[in-house]
């Protein structure tokens, strides 16, 4: 029998949490998150935006979670975005069953159109319980990594000389902060632009408010973004995130080029210089996710990412 646990924001619960993510999250997410790294991400959703976790508890035992919420980053009152995260086991599926019923009920009393679940445990029991319950796939994630001690920056002469004869040049975002007072205002338009430009499901609407505590976070590091400048404009970067457990793995942020400037190997120039400054970081292991259709994977894939993981999004119609 299914009992929910409703999440209270104490230290217990943030423990929790993060204990259940270690054993049910698939690498390389596993050992990733922190207490503070998650108390501080709860703390940034708005109001509006009407959270709701529980922990999921069988027999006395909490077993995952679920949650429940307007995306920040796409704010629709239309569509309710969801997870459900449990170990993927058909001793669970009645589990998770009357769980997805319990979101969508929520779902429907918040008078939404569209309920969207993302499932970052794989895809195959979990695709066939979402899409046996009338949800479509509407997006698929590729998770991949690098090896670092096998990423050498010689194997990749040809783009870095086609590079370095362009009119370009790459700096990290600790150097150009001494030279641009504005240089928030440059980062947040950038990554805006780029962002707009990933493949998606949902209608992005960046907020700078929003936009600025999430990504200069206090364990972001400026050294870990890389910029392509044109003159003085910004046109390509490859962002990077540290986790307060890991020295030896990083995580790409965002990594992109303006549409204008495609097609001149100016992305895989910016990645190539990244991972060449993340290894003498001494970090071992860089991972990634690339919507299937996006270009960016193959650019991976050219540098040595291997795939070692899918995560998918569905969408099911609401009848309220």
């Amino acid at each position: 029998m299914l009992d929910i646990v409703r999440f209270n924001s104490s230290e217990e619960h943030f423990a929790l949490l993060v204990s259940l993510q270690d054993a049910l999250w698939p690498d390389p997410w596993k050992n990733w998150e922190s207490v503070e790294m998650c108390r501080y991400g709860a703390n940034l959703i708005p109001a509006k935006c009407k959270a709701q976790l529980d922990f999921i508890q069988h027999k006395g035992n909490i077993i995952g979670w679920g949650a429940t919420h307007h995306d920040p980053w796409a704010f629709d009152p239309n569509l309710l975005d969801s997870t459900l995260t449990i170990p993927q086991e058909d001793k669970y599926l009645d589990c998770a069953q009357q769980y997805l019923e319990y979101q969508i009920k929520r779902a429907r009393k918040m008078k939404v159109k569209v309920f969207r679940a993302w499932s970052d445990q794989g895809k195959d029991w979990a695709e066939d319980f979402y899409t046996s319950n009338g949800f479509k796939i509407s997006l698929r994630d590729y998770i991949s990594e690098l090896n670092l001690d096998k990423f050498f920056i010689d194997d990749f002469k040809s783009t870095t000389s086609r590079f370095e004869k362009s009119a370009y040049s790459i700096s990290n975002l600790k150097e150009l902060k001494k030279l641009y007072s504005d240089w928030e205002k440059k980062l947040f338009d950038l990554w805006k632009k780029i962002e707009h430009d990933v493949p998606s499901d949902v209608n992005l609407d960046i907020d700078f408010g929003l936009w600025k505590p999430s990504i200069l976070c206090p364990w972001f590091k400026e050294e870990d973004v890389y910029i392509v400048l044109d003159g003085d404009k910004w046109v390509a970067l490859s962002s990077y995130a540290r986790s307060l457990r890991s020295s030896e793995k990083i995580t790409t942020e965002l990594s992109g080029v303006l549409p204008e400037y495609r097609r001149q190997g100016i992305c895989s120039a910016v990645k190539i210089y990244a991972l060449e400054n993340l290894k003498k970081k001494r970090f071992k292991q860089v991972f990634t996710g690339n919507e299937e259709n996006n270009p960016m994977f193959q650019i991976n894939l050219m540098l040595g990412f291997k795939k070692v993981g899918e995560e998918f999004g569905c969408k099911l119609s609401i009848n309220t």
